[in-house]
């Protein structure tokens, strides 16, 4: 929680109502509206100054708003019964029966309020997520048995097409508990080309550009980069010698995605300032990264997508890689490099990751045994497609291979899909030998059906594409799960999402696939469940029972009868078009969406890119007022009764505040923030909820909340 604690003053301050009213009453100008004054002063003062709650140990404060006071008050005083304090008997039971706590220990006889909720605060918690301390993770199941925390095209920092690559976008996920990140490789270049060479380049074969490998691989990337930027340079050129305006889109849906702001931002309308431009030109350039020569880079295959060294990737990775927890990571290699070039990602990988790469089995998991999660602590597993078979071998798998099969042209990234001109096909990279031996657990197949022999290699992974899975719900749902239990499978984004937004990552929980790349690019409603979903797991969660290789087979479904009363919030986060000054002007109402497995989910079609239908898992509140509401004179209930089929680890319950101003007026923003939480983490009683804003970081901002859940 983020609330403000401080030192007691020493010095007394004045009481602000007291204050307000002497104020008034000695100012005779105000006439009969004094009275009207006071009555606003003294109600705008509550709403926007919470106020301290001291506690006794440590001599702290904190800060309150009246309305969250007020209802915690209402609890203390419906327990002492009258008396200025309550018994040790009646706190604890409050602690068992409304909050869920098991054989609370008091030491008091008596609590007065400041030392009931500070015993409550401290010694039990009043957060609405329940911690999942590192100490009572189960590591002892095979890494198959594990959900992980996965990126997609880590490397980027916004939409797919045009944004940068940066290695920052790799610590930043990794110290946000991502644990599967992608590193898309290409042919490095030796040198930097100009527009000029390039077009020559890209007409003549034999040009010195094209090298040995004849611009393939890195090399067209690089090209699409620098042609980007000299496109740009001669843009920005036009606009200063006809003095034109920048104009910016500030949409949130563009200004959100990225990581960092945009080079060039600055307020819409604002005269071109050709000094400033010409300074922004010249860092723009400083800013792209220098390349090693004769080194693979990393970036988007054709695409605008600016590159950066796979060397200076793997040097950051390694320096956050166990900066929070020991938990292994898995680096999901998309290579596009030739062999050649290949030799030096594995030479790269071997200088850069020493002593955490795992460069051959467990001493403990022999003949292709898949190892325990314990076992595999502070070290990096690379995914990768094995070494092409010869042709013998390949004669001979066709041979055994049903002649039914869904293929999923990819082998894990939709580059593998896109063409070339004319209709042409990139053809597959051979991988060689020494980058293929470093998949020991974690090697890439390419899928075509569940009787293949590759379905059934202990360490293999099945890369598949979003829609495919889609289809295979729907026409192998049994096959599926039954695969997912025993081996890995990793879910991406289908091509189409160019902006970086995700798929719903639950429904392929709720099927077995251990890895579901998001585009951590995006805080959508994707992402806000998978930070529901690994939320203090440090990127792994162990498989409820009946996902997993080992135990009972039948899945723990059960029915769920879940009410939430919003009582009040303070500090609640402001839409852009809102500031400090006009915070009194918000009306936040909380939407509360209930993220369960649907009776139309199964075994039918999934519509509309991975959403089903509107029904009765969506709720709202009534609006209240101001940045610090009180939810208790409007409608406030959201019940969820007789919900059917829930799985409580693959369940989830979003909100999300805001601002109900907009309705009247189509050029606010509506977003103020918002929060996800695990069902089986969802705890019970009066909780306090954390809100996050649009870029999933914390906020001053919170809800108070009562939560009733029940099983049967």
């Amino acid at each position: 929680m983020c609330f403000t604690m401080s030192r007691r003053s020493t010095s007394a301050k004045p009481d602000r109502t007291t204050t307000i009213r002497h104020r008034l009453t000695l100012n005779p100008e105000l006439g009969t509206n004094s009275i009207k004054a006071l009555k606003r002063a003294i109600a705008l003062a509550s709403f926007i100054t919470p106020t301290a709650v001291h506690f006794q140990n440590g001599n702290r404060q904190v800060y309150l708003s009246a309305a969250i006071q007020k209802h915690l008050r209402k609890q203390f005083d419906s327990m002492r019964r009258g008396e200025p304090t309550i018994t040790r008997d009646a706190f604890a039971n409050f602690l068992e029966v409304s909050q869920g706590e098991k054989t609370p220990m008091l030491t008091e006889e008596t609590y007065s309020f400041e030392r009931f909720l500070e015993t409550w605060w401290l010694d039990f918690g009043i957060e609405a997520q329940k911690t999942a301390p590192i100490e009572h993770k189960d590591l002892s199941k095979p890494i198959s048995n594990y959900f992980i925390s996965s990126s997609h095209n880590t490397y980027l920092t916004g939409n797919q097409l045009t944004s940068r690559s940066t290695t920052e976008a790799y610590r930043r996920v990794l110290r946000r508990g991502c644990r599967c990140v992608e590193i898309d490789v290409w042919n490095g270049d030796t040198q930097n080309p100009t527009p000029e060479q390039l077009r020559e380049a890209s007409t003549k074969p034999g040009s010195k550009f094209g090298h040995s490998r004849h611009l393939s691989g890195g090399s067209l990337h690089t090209a699409a980069a620098h042609i980007k930027g000299a496109v740009e340079e001669k843009i920005e050129k036009t606009r200063q010698r006809l003095n034109i305006e920048k104009i910016h889109n500030h949409s949130p849906r563009c200004s959100k995605s990225e990581l960092s702001p945009p080079p060039f931002g600055r307020e819409l309308g604002a005269a071109l300032d050709r000094t400033l431009v010409t300074g922004e030109l010249d860092m723009e350039r400083s800013s792209r990264p220098s390349l090693p020569p004769d080194e693979p880079i990393v970036m988007h295959g054709f695409t605008f997508t600016a590159p950066v060294g796979f060397r200076e990737v793997c040097r950051g990775i390694r320096e956050v890689a166990f900066e929070k927890t020991s938990l292994p990571i898995i680096v999901s290699l998309e290579v596009h490099a030739d062999q050649d070039q290949q030799e030096v990602m594995v030479k790269i990988m071997k200088e850069e990751w020493a002593g955490l790469l795992v460069e051959k089995p467990h001493d403990a998991c022999p003949n292709g045994q898949m190892p325990r999660l314990e076992e595999l602590l502070n070290k990096i597993l690379v995914k990768v497609k094995k070494a092409s078979p010869s042709f013998e071998t390949v004669a001979r798998m066709a041979t055994l291979s049903p002649n039914t099969t869904i293929e999923d042209d990819a082998s894990g990234s939709e580059d593998d899909r896109v063409g070339l001109p004319n209709g042409a096909k990139k053809p597959k990279v051979p991988i060689c030998d020494n980058l293929s031996a470093l998949a020991i657990y974690t090697h890439s197949e390419h899928f075509t059906n569940f009787e293949s022999p590759a379905a059934r290699t202990p360490s293999h992974i099945f890369s598949i594409n979003e829609n495919t899975l889609l289809e295979l719900i729907e026409s192998k749902y049994h096959d599926l799960f039954s695969h997912n239990r025993d081996y890995f499978m990793r879910a991406y984004p289908k091509g189409l999402r160019f902006d970086s937004s995700n798929l719903d990552p639950s429904r392929l929980w709720r099927n077995g696939v251990q890895m579901v790349a998001m585009n951590w690019q995006s805080w959508d409603e994707g992402m806000m469940l998978n930070e529901a979903m690994f939320a203090g797991e440090h990127g792994w969660v162990l498989k409820p029972p009946g996902y997993r290789s080992e135990g009972p087979g039948e899945l723990p479904h059960h029915t769920l009868d879940l009410v939430i009363r919003v009582l009040a919030g303070q500090h609640i986060p402001l839409p852009a078009n809102l500031n400090s000054k006009n915070s009194r002007l918000l009306r936040p109402v909380v939407k509360c969406e209930l993220h369960v497995e649907k009776a139309e989910e199964r075994f039918a079609s999934f519509i509309d890119g991975g959403k089903t239908r509107e029904c009765d898992y969506k709720q709202k509140t009534g609006t209240a007022k101001t940045d610090h509401p009180d939810f208790s004179t409007v409608k406030n209930d959201l019940q969820f009764l007789g919900v059917h089929r829930v799985i409580e680890q693959l369940s989830f319950v979003r909100f999300k505040v805001e601002d109900d101003t907009t309705r009247l007026s189509m050029s606010r923003d509506d977003f103020a923030g918002w929060a996800c939480i695990r069902l089986d983490r969802l705890a019970t009683g009066f909780r306090f909820i954390q809100l996050l804003d649009a870029n999933g970081n914390e906020t001053q901002g919170v809800l108070l909340v009562h939560v009733a859940k029940n099983f049967r």
